[in-house]
């Protein structure tokens, strides 16, 4: 029996929420409501907040005023979401660039939640949200983690980058108290942390597994080699990375438990996730207005956001750096939220032919992994554009065929002109936040084309 589950549910978690200054309740009611609109309903919604956001920033942001004027954008003209256009994409340099100028009058540092991220290229970004934007993403991310049966007071099962390191009492007691995680570091992937996972999930069964997609199929590939049975799920996010189809059917085999995809990214919170009917991720239209751009039937679009909420430092156009597709037609769950089918990768995610022709890293991660037998996980760094290095992490079923079925892959994604070296490596890198990068492209970016 879990006596502390009520508690935390009534009791603690709304406590700390208002003692830290989000009180999120108005909000969920809100939401709650919100998400059955008809899109048209929606889009109405969007376009009064986004009137809001762009009249305010004439008023009050030195840095949107001054892009408005340039691109001869009048927001009093404004009378469609699709005039966003005129605007030019607010770029990750942009915001490096720009630094305090992108705060509204009032707002800075010492008065706004900080959100910092390391993003592609490792090169930190460091943005701000005013107090009611992060209660607004905060009430947000209750409605979509119920859609996975996972609600305050829940134990979770988490699996992360860097959580490992010794925390202080008031850390810890506060994770007694409002998340109750237990955790997985994905850079101590070793026997030992993982045995001693799978223990802490059946003495405190929590209903819900959260964690970095690969992570979590590196982590049913496990469960799987060891026999083991009993460890079920209600629900399973898959974030932070790419799902594969094969993850995806691993995942929900080994664990009998649906997978909800999610995205999100530090600047922004939650962007979008799966419901129970699982045909796309909805986007949290009421706080967000996302983009899509030069998406055809053939190729994924570049994924532009704007966030309707955050008026400390707007990101009005933001370009994420990720590429998706949309999801036409309604949802079975009646939701009128608009959604994505999938988002597929990161600009640096792409590698190139010799002839220079973008390849989506991701798009080809099962044809070397999980249709060559004997290859266990395979990362491509590319240097050139007609080099590249494979690091191979073998498994028992590794033999020549393997090799060269590796080597007719390659010429036949790459062409005869791509030379690749090939290094066996007992493990691969992850990144300091603990994710799995398939493909990455050292290409200098004033040769790209």
């Amino acid at each position: 029996m879990d006596f502390l589950k009520p508690i935390v549910r009534r009791v603690t978690y709304r406590y700390l929420m208002r003692r830290d200054g989000y009180d999120t309740r108005k909000i969920e009611v809100e939401l709650a409501a919100s998400q059955f609109l008809s899109s048209n309903e929606l889009a109405a919604l969007q376009l009064a907040r986004l009137n809001r956001l762009l009249q305010y920033c004439m008023q009050h942001n030195t840095f949107y005023h001054s892009r408005c004027r340039q691109a001869g954008f009048d927001p009093r003209s404004f009378r469609d979401l699709r005039d966003l256009a005129a605007l030019p994409l607010l770029t990750k340099d942009d915001v490096r660039s720009a630094g305090a100028e992108l705060f509204s009058t009032g707002y800075t540092s010492a008065n706004s939640a900080h959100r910092r991220t390391g993003g592609s290229t490792g090169v930190p970004l460091r943005t701000y949200m005013d107090h009611p934007a992060v209660a607004f993403k905060k009430a947000a991310t209750l409605r979509h983690n119920a859609w996975a049966n996972l609600r305050p007071g829940d134990r979770l099962a988490a699996v992360w980058g860097d959580t490992d390191k010794p925390q202080p009492v008031k850390t810890r007691l506060r994770n007694l108290l409002t998340d109750r995680a237990i955790y997985l570091d994905t850079l101590t992937f070793d026997e030992a942390h993982l045995a001693r996972f799978v223990a802490d999930i059946r003495k405190y069964r929590p209903p819900v597994l959260m964690g970095h997609a690969h992570s979590i199929f590196r982590f049913a590939e496990y469960v799987r080699a060891m026999g083991t049975t009993d460890l079920v799920f209600q629900g399973i996010i898959t974030t932070a990375m790419v799902l594969s189809d094969v993850e995806r059917r691993t995942i929900e085999a080994v664990f009998c438990s649906p997978v909800f995809n999610r995205y999100g990214c530090e600047e922004l919170s939650i962007i979008a996730s799966e419901c129970e009917a699982h045909e796309g991720m909805h986007i949290c239209g009421e706080g967000l207005y996302v983009e899509v751009l030069e998406e055809t039937a053939s190729q994924p679009g570049k994924l532009v956001i704007t966030d309707l909420v955050n008026y400390a430092m707007p990101m009005i156009r933001y370009e994420i750096g990720d590429y998706a597709v949309t999801q036409t037609g309604s949802c079975a769950c009646g939701r009128g939220l608009p959604r994505l089918k999938a988002v597929v990768g990161r600009t640096a995610d792409f590698l190139y032919t010799p002839e220079k022709t973008p390849v989506f890293g991701i798009s080809i991660l099962d044809t070397f992994v999980i249709h060559i037998p004997g290859l266990k996980q395979v990362q491509i760094v590319q240097d050139r554009f007609d080099h590249m290095d494979f690091y191979v992490v073998r498994d028992i079923n590794f033999s020549e065929t393997t090799l060269a079925l590796l080597q007719k892959n390659i010429t036949d994604l790459f062409g005869r002109q791509m030379r690749a070296d090939i290094h066996f490596v007992e493990q691969i890198a992850q990144t300091e936040r603990g994710k799995f990068r398939f493909s990455i492209c050292n290409i200098p970016p004033e040769q790209l084309p």
